[in-house]
């Protein structure tokens, strides 16, 4: 009997330790939040900012960016809430330095500006990293250069890319708006060739009219923006459990039927008796037997 509940166990244990990860993986992904693209909540910050706010983002304008030195010394690991006005035909980027472990909710409304109200109030939103808010300023310095687009527009598409701005992850650009919510996660603080990760994210408050197709045209006057930063700390699940998730159930298929067949092969060795030996007569044994009689 002890021999029976020693398999039961070990048979429960060896099921338990490979369907486990896969379980236990899959319900830290369903019960964990969610970075999605756009939010349907709203940001809950205060209208008061930390005393450290101030040193985790900083404003900067397209006009005079390469003449500022005004970088966001600390990482944004708490809400913020910040108010400014968008000159027309310029743009306002709030930078800042996003880190893993944190969801980031951003709120922003636009609305006119009562001393130059524009005949359009609605702008272009845009969060991008730090390599294309440069090449975003270049494209805003040269807005009036022809010579220049003409020749961009002769690279192949798939080259564009290396010189034009792109917003983070193709997705967060909101165009034509007065209104919009949405949501990031940062996976990994990043990496380069000159000292790695730690880069700097803009959210850009676009108010000319830029060269992407479905952008808004300049507002004809100020716009007033409103900035939420709702900050909420997150599940950051490793990267190698996507390994083990996908790689688990094949494991399983593969190392589940070799134990079952070695735990078959030998019970059926173990329960293999020795049968009592006995001797056969010869035949010519018992001929002789038969005469004899």
């Amino acid at each position: 009997m002890n021999l029976v509940k020693r398999r039961k166990f070990l048979s429960v244990l060896v099921n338990f330790s490979l369907v486990f990860p896969a379980s236990f993986f899959a319900l830290m992904i369903l019960f964990s939040p969610i970075a999605s693209a756009q939010s349907t909540g709203s940001c809950d910050v205060p209208a008061v900012n930390n005393p450290t706010t101030s040193n985790s983002i900083s404003l900067d304008s397209v006009e005079d960016r390469f003449w500022s030195d005004d970088t966001p010394l600390y990482d944004l690991r708490s809400d913020v809430f910040v108010d400014f006005t968008v000159d027309n035909d310029s743009a306002t980027s709030v930078s800042m330095k996003l880190v893993p472990g944190y969801m980031y909710t951003f709120c922003i409304s636009i609305t006119s500006n009562q001393d130059d109200p524009p005949v359009n109030p609605s702008s272009d939103i845009y969060l991008m990293t730090e390599p294309n808010w440069d090449r975003y300023v270049i494209d805003y310095e040269l807005r009036e250069s022809d010579d220049f687009f003409e020749a961009f527009d002769q690279l192949p598409v798939e080259w564009r890319d290396m010189d034009d701005w792109l917003p983070f992850r193709d997705v967060h650009a909101y165009e034509d708006t007065t209104y919009v919510e949405f949501s990031v996660a940062i996976d990994s603080p990043g990496s380069g060739f000159f000292g790695g990760g730690n880069i700097a994210y803009y959210l850009v408050i676009d108010g000319w009219d830029n060269r992407r197709h479905t952008n808004a045209d300049a507002s004809g006057g100020d716009i007033d923006v409103e900035v939420l930063i709702d900050v909420e700390e997150r599940l950051n699940i490793p990267k190698f459990t996507a390994t083990l998730l996908v790689g688990s159930l094949p494991l399983a298929c593969i190392i589940l039927p070799m134990i079952i067949h070695m735990r078959y092969m030998a019970n059926g060795k173990e329960n293999i008796e020795a049968e009592e030996r006995r001797e056969l007569p010869y035949l010519d044994n018992e001929n002789t037997d038969f005469r004899d009689t």
